[in-house]
């Protein structure tokens, strides 16, 4: 039994390695998307948003990951 904790472990470990980084996505996502259902035509800025938004998160879970490892 031990054995098969193990391995869904690191199965879930290769999918989702940081915990924090699918909510945060996930929620930068929907306030994108909650903005741009508020605007009354879709605007060029908004994917300019969302992308800036995502690369923020990636880069601030890459230096959390990077600080951990040291």
């Amino acid at each position: 039994m031990n054995a098969v904790k193990a391995v869904a472990r690191e199965l879930l470990g290769l999918v989702v390695e940081d915990v924090a980084l699918a909510p945060a996505v996930l929620g930068w996502i929907a306030l994108v998307w909650l903005l741009a259902a508020s605007v009354p035509q879709p605007r060029p800025w908004m994917a300019v948003l969302l992308i800036c938004g995502l690369a923020g998160i990636l880069v601030e879970s890459v230096l959390r990951r990077s600080g951990a490892a040291r």
